[in-house]
């Protein structure tokens, strides 16, 4: 059987992603952002950033370019979308998931094995911007840590009504439920462009405006977790470049933002 990988344009092509009548209420918040259209994506080459992008955060080192970040963006925003489309990402996240690797897959990025397993704080209380942290200790740099750790903080200090918390907010959980990603992104001596997934659901009893900063009680929240690797292929993601970009059309526009750090 052909494998997705021998023709990426038409697997990128076929994929189905939201309408704007899909986006209809989201669209309309953003309408009443205290600056919608501030922070308008620069990607500059080697220098360090973060965006909030849909339901993920994304930090990039200094080593790479601006083509580098726009091709993380790009891939990670298609993946999002088409796994939205396909499956709630709310209620059924292990569903999604799935079909978000998959789709990160056929268009250049290896399919390390991306397994969840239950998350737990060893204490009475857990805070998931510490979890996050706790999470990527085990596979990042400690200058990727830092950066995730300042683009947390950067997105905290944004005003409920900012376009980066709207983004976030309505693309990451939905009161009781979450899924989010966290991703470090470099670029390795050899070329390589690397990002570490941090995959993270969660179902709670009750529901938190910022919840990636609340204090909850360890019995009031269940959260599984997976981390891995990513290596870009980019003899294939060469090949779909164009075809991501005029898929998504003004999608990055109105689901991406930077977050200054």
């Amino acid at each position: 059987m052909a494998s997705v990988l021998d023709n990426p344009v038409s697997f990128v092509k076929e994929l189905q992603l939201p309408s704007d009548s899909d986006l209809g209420l989201f669209l309309e918040k953003l309408k009443h952002a205290s600056s919608p259209f501030s922070k308008s994506l620069t990607l500059q080459d080697n220098e360090k950033s973060a965006q909030v992008n849909a339901g993920s955060l994304t930090s990039f080192t200094e080593n790479l370019s601006g083509q580098n970040k726009a091709d993380v963006q790009n891939s990670t925003l298609l993946a999002q979308l088409a796994s939205d489309k396909k499956f709630d990402r709310n209620t059924q996240p292990m569903d999604w998931y799935s079909h978000y690797t998959y789709i990160l897959g056929g268009i250049g990025w290896n399919q390390p094995a991306f397994a969840f397993d239950s998350y737990t704080s060893g204490g009475t209380t857990v805070k998931l911007d510490e979890a996050v942290l706790g999470i990527l200790a085990a596979i990042a740099t400690a200058n990727e840590i830092a950066m995730i750790a300042e683009t947390m903080e950067g997105l905290r200090g944004l005003s409920d009504d900012s376009k980066q918390m709207l983004i976030w907010d309505s693309n990451s959980n939905s009161g009781n439920n979450g899924n989010f990603q966290i991703f470090p992104v470099d670029r390795l001596a050899n070329d390589d462009v690397v990002m570490i997934l941090d995959g993270m659901q969660f179902n709670a009893t009750s529901s938190h405006y910022r919840f990636l900063w609340w204090t909850w009680d360890s019995t009031s929240i269940q959260i599984q977790r997976a981390a891995n690797k990513f290596v870009l292929n980019e003899s294939v993601y060469s090949r779909v470049r164009q075809a991501i970009v005029d898929k998504l059309g003004d999608r990055a526009e109105q689901l991406v933002a930077e977050i200054e750090i």
